[in-house]
């Protein structure tokens, strides 16, 4: 509904802005393009428009009735060429300047469509239709950087959370590292350990096998 608004202004503006030609081939094209507008053959209206601004390029209102069409039609950065054609020779600027603000609202460009209704208040201060879409472009980009401000807020904790999981797995790394180098020290002293049992038992064997042989020397005697 509030862009809806925007448009009607913008209309509305069209229509102020193509009267005070003279010229039959500029009339009649003009009327022609009046005509398709009215019913929102928005691509013939464009056709048209353009035999103009070409044929008669330093006629601001030419310009600005195509940048009009091309704003219809969605041809936003031709209708802005249009509009700023159009401000090179005139001295009834701040309609115009009030239709580059609707581009840049359209694009969603919220900090210059401000500049340009700004503008267009400072070139003609009774221009109520750019009063009324300043301040409702100045609630939009209050939301939108609302908006921006909690994105940036919900990555910065995306990033801090990303953070915090990496410390911890880093942290939950070294200890199963340190957790690994322990077992391996126990396996190793309980190696060594068995080694030393082992050989430990084998040298009391071999005592005990040397003090029988001795024993079974005295028993048996000498012989003559």
């Amino acid at each position: 509904m509030k862009s809806t608004t925007i448009l009607i202004v913008f209309i509305l503006l069209f229509a102020s802005l193509s009267a005070e030609i003279f010229t039959y081939d500029k009339v009649w094209n003009n009327l022609k393009g009046k005509r398709e507008f009215k019913h929102e053959n928005f691509t013939n209206a464009d056709s048209s428009f353009s035999q103009n601004s070409l044929k008669y390029p330093n006629e601001s209102k030419l310009h600005f009735n195509l940048g009009n069409a091309q704003f219809k039609n969605q041809k936003l950065e031709e209708a802005e060429n249009s509009y700023k054609y159009a401000l090179q020779n005139t001295d009834d600027k701040s309609q115009i300047l009030q239709n580059l603000g609707n581009i840049k609202f359209q694009q969603k460009d919220y900090k210059n469509a401000i500049k340009y209704f700004r503008e267009a208040l400072i070139e003609n201060p009774k221009n109520e239709d750019a009063r009324f879409n300043y301040e409702l472009t100045s609630k939009f980009l209050q939301k939108q950087q609302q908006q921006e401000q909690q994105q940036n807020q919900d990555e910065n904790n995306d990033d801090d959370e990303k953070e915090q999981n990496e410390e911890q797995q880093q942290e939950q790394q070294e200890q199963q590292q340190q957790q690994q180098n322990e077992e391996q020290k126990e396996k190793k002293e309980d190696a060594e350990q068995m080694l030393k049992a082992v050989m430990q038992k084998e040298k009391e064997d071999m005592k005990k096998e040397k003090e029988k042989l001795k024993v079974d020397k005295i028993k048996g005697g000498k012989f003559w």
